[in-house]
């Protein structure tokens, strides 16, 4: 979405301060805090934090934790249970009942608590080095994040702590197609020990931010989207040449074009095309583009402003629709009503739906709270608990590595004293990839 500050709609470099709250003045936000989201949670009472035993054996790292309510989110909620996690993975999950605790598992009571998945994020800037934006062309098919990630961005450890234990960083939307996002877990010495996929989508933005100002080709929509589709046309011929090359029905070997390398992956339907599209007019050029004209796995990214308005289009058509962090409508409508996005386009039949918090800082760790600003703004709350962690991950398609407790998929999981969506309660524990990667400071 375009940047917001104290005085208006503002252009240029994004910073963590363009951000839904981000940007207000601090009295503000903390009454919209107070009014939105205190108004409809209450508030808890404090509670214990976790208390690990003694490390286990040398050789061995397991874990038992002993749960007062597991949410798995795929397969119901499982009261006194007990998780065992090995080898970076959910090895056991059931009833005390049902699940032996192995010798040598390091056991963590957490028998007053809530267990959790890690919460998946699709749409963020944050572990970039240098900026997001490269700005001189308005199709930058050549570039991709993960060049830019920085293991030891400080912003990583804020994510962790609040639970997102999966992030896929993106170009920014300064330009019509601004490169490739990575996807990658936020704990780790090196990207490689971090990477879950290094192309993790094709970031494509319509409209607004991308707006070529100086006046050259791309200053209107019919311009941006010519020269997207000039685009696309020239990927998806060059993406067949090498699938009848392979299937043995062209003799001639294509010639290698670098610029359209990535892109093939798009077309080939390895990774998804997330685009940045804002207002009903613009998530229909979105639809319409990418899904109808182009077949592409298409992720309708922010959908706000008065975006709703197509959410039963979207409703018709394969496509996922991650909201955020815009999260409602009240000047576009122009008919003096206050809409909730998230419910808006879930009582229009949208299925598939995601959260995000267009993080390009500290505004990662906020990402249960949108959530819970969508369950304040008439969302469901168990929509708004899949919407940041398994619809999330079906989204970038990594359903079988994490967004839901499940065995065999990644120990990527958060301990707190009640619901995730509750923002008075803090995360006691972060689990990624089967380790404790954030504990709770005494």
């Amino acid at each position: 979405m375009r940047p917001f500050n104290d005085i208006g709609w503002g252009y240029g470099e994004w910073t963590p301060h363009h951000h839904l709250l981000g940007g207000l003045r601090p009295t503000l936000r903390l009454g919209i805090f107070i009014v939105c989201v205190l108004s409809r949670v209450g508030l808890a009472p404090p509670s214990p934090s976790t208390s690990p035993t003694e490390p286990a054996p040398s050789g061995v790292e397991g874990y038992a934790i002993k749960a007062g309510k597991i949410l798995t989110v795929t397969q119901g909620t499982i009261n006194h249970g007990i998780l065992l996690v090995e080898d970076k993975v959910i090895k056991a999950v059931g009833t005390a009942a049902e699940i032996a605790i192995p010798k040598g598992y390091t056991v963590i009571d957490a028998s007053d608590k809530w267990v959790m998945p890690g919460m998946v994020e699709i749409h963020s800037h944050i572990g970039t080095e240098g900026g997001f934006n490269d700005m001189v062309t308005p199709i930058n098919p050549e570039l991709r994040a993960m060049d830019n990630i920085n293991p030891e961005a400080w912003e990583l450890k804020c994510a962790v702590a609040a639970g997102v234990t999966t992030i896929h960083t993106i170009p920014g939307s300064g330009t019509n197609l601004a490169g490739f996002g990575v996807l990658f877990k936020p704990y780790g010495k090196t990207v490689d020990q971090m990477l879950i996929r290094e192309l993790g989508s094709m970031k494509i933005a319509q409209a607004y931010n991308p707006e070529r100002r100086g006046g050259d080709l791309g200053r209107t929509r019919m311009g941006m989207s010519w020269m997207l589709r000039d685009f696309l046309q020239k990927a998806k011929q060059y993406t067949l040449a090498w699938q009848a090359y392979q299937k043995g029905q062209r003799p001639q070997r294509p010639k290698e074009q670098p610029e359209l390398e990535q892109a093939r992956c798009a077309f080939e339907g390895a990774i998804p095309t997330l685009v940045h599209t804002a207002g009903a007019r613009d998530v229909m050029a979105t639809a319409r583009i990418f899904c109808d004209e182009f077949h592409l796995w298409t992720i309708v990214s922010h959908g706000c402003f008065d975006g709703y308005k197509a959410a039963k289009e979207m409703a018709k058509r394969p496509v996922h629709v991650n909201l955020g962090p815009c999260h409602y409508d009240f000047e576009f409508s122009q008919d003096n009503k206050v809409y909730g996005m998230a419910a808006e386009y879930a009582s229009a039949g949208v299925k598939s739906l995601s959260i995000n918090t267009d993080a390009g800082g500290p505004e990662q760790d906020e990402l249960f709270f949108e959530a819970a600003m969508a369950v304040r703004l008439g969302l469901d709350e168990k929509v708004a608990l899949e919407a940041v962690t398994i619809n999330a991950a079906r989204a970038i398609g990594i359903e079988n590595r994490v967004g839901s407790i499940e065995v065999g998929k990644d120990a990527d999981l958060i301990i707190k004293g009640g619901s995730l969506l509750d923002p008075t309660i803090p995360v006691d524990m972060v689990f990624v990839n089967g380790k404790i990667a954030y504990r709770k400071p005494k």
